[in-house]
């Protein structure tokens, strides 16, 4: 595709895969209802307990390519959701949420950010 057309260089493929409902990359959509996202990323909870790990679900809440009607807490409480639904049981939780409030995308702006990243 043309740089005219995206932001980055990137193929057509790729970028249907990202930015197409259902496309083969939907798995983080906040457009996405937990039933949907449940059948997207409820494995992780389930191969995390199996084999000992954990996730971090960080999100920068000042994110510039997140539109601002994305309730960003609410979408990173409803990956954990998703990600947790396949676990035993209710208490084990593989999946946790970390916001970063004054994050943008790549933690370069907001004082202490990529740091408060590492430390978590």
């Amino acid at each position: 595709m043309p740089r005219s057309a995206f932001w980055a260089p990137i193929t057509a493929s790729r970028f249907l895969s990202l930015q197409d409902v259902g496309g083969d990359d939907d798995f983080f959509s906040s457009d996405l209802n937990r039933e949907e996202m449940k059948d997207k990323l409820g494995h992780i909870g389930k191969v995390g307990e199996e084999y000992g790990l954990n996730v971090l679900v960080a999100y920068s809440g000042d994110d510039e390519y997140v539109p601002e009607f994305v309730d960003k807490e609410q979408l990173v409480d409803k990956m954990c959701f998703a990600m947790n639904s396949q676990c035993s049981s209710s208490s084990v939780k593989v999946a946790r949420p970390f916001m970063i409030p004054t994050g943008n995308h790549n933690l370069s702006k907001g004082e202490g950010d990529a740091e408060r990243f590492v430390e978590a």
